[in-house]
Protein backbone atom coordinates (compact mmCIF):
# COMPACT_ATOMS: atom_id res chain seq x y z
CA UNK A 1 0.00 0.00 0.00
CA UNK A 2 1.76 3.57 -0.74
CA UNK A 3 0.99 6.50 0.63
CA UNK A 4 0.12 10.04 -0.86
CA UNK A 5 2.52 11.41 1.12
CA UNK A 6 5.79 11.73 -0.98
CA UNK A 7 3.38 12.87 -3.60
CA UNK A 8 2.73 16.19 -1.76
CA UNK A 9 6.46 16.68 -1.06
CA UNK A 10 6.96 15.75 -4.94
CA UNK A 11 4.61 18.20 -6.19
CA UNK A 12 5.47 21.03 -3.54
CA UNK A 13 9.57 20.42 -5.26
CA UNK A 14 8.01 20.96 -8.68
CA UNK A 15 6.22 23.97 -7.44
CA UNK A 16 9.32 25.67 -6.77
CA UNK A 17 11.08 24.52 -9.67
CA UNK A 18 8.45 25.75 -11.52
CA UNK A 19 8.30 29.32 -9.60
CA UNK A 20 12.11 29.60 -9.81
CA UNK A 21 11.84 28.53 -14.08
CA UNK A 22 9.44 31.57 -14.30
CA UNK A 23 10.88 33.61 -12.20
CA UNK A 24 14.62 33.56 -14.10
CA UNK A 25 12.79 33.90 -17.69
CA UNK A 26 10.82 37.08 -16.75
CA UNK A 27 13.84 38.58 -15.02
CA UNK A 28 16.54 37.39 -18.21
CA UNK A 29 15.28 39.80 -20.63
CA UNK A 30 17.04 42.86 -21.80
CA UNK A 31 16.09 45.99 -19.76
CA UNK A 32 15.75 44.44 -16.58
CA UNK A 33 17.78 45.94 -13.63
CA UNK A 34 17.27 44.60 -10.15
CA UNK A 35 17.25 42.04 -7.93
CA UNK A 36 15.10 38.17 -7.77
CA UNK A 37 15.10 35.76 -5.02
CA UNK A 38 13.40 32.26 -4.66
CA UNK A 39 13.17 31.43 -1.01
CA UNK A 40 11.71 28.09 0.13
CA UNK A 41 10.98 27.51 3.88
CA UNK A 42 11.59 23.66 4.78
CA UNK A 43 10.93 22.02 7.98
CA UNK A 44 11.86 18.24 8.77
CA UNK A 45 12.95 18.12 5.15
CA UNK A 46 9.33 19.06 4.04
CA UNK A 47 9.07 22.03 1.95
CA UNK A 48 6.55 24.21 3.68
CA UNK A 49 5.85 27.25 1.10
CA UNK A 50 8.16 29.01 -2.02
CA UNK A 51 8.29 33.11 -1.55
CA UNK A 52 9.44 34.78 -4.81
CA UNK A 53 10.56 37.62 -4.47
CA UNK A 54 10.97 40.55 -7.49
CA UNK A 55 12.70 43.77 -6.76
CA UNK A 56 12.82 46.01 -10.38
CA UNK A 57 14.70 49.05 -10.35
CA UNK A 58 13.66 51.99 -12.34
Amino acid sequence: MKTRTPAKVNDKRLQAESEFTKMTENICVRGFHGTASVTVQVQDGHIQYTRVIVDRRV
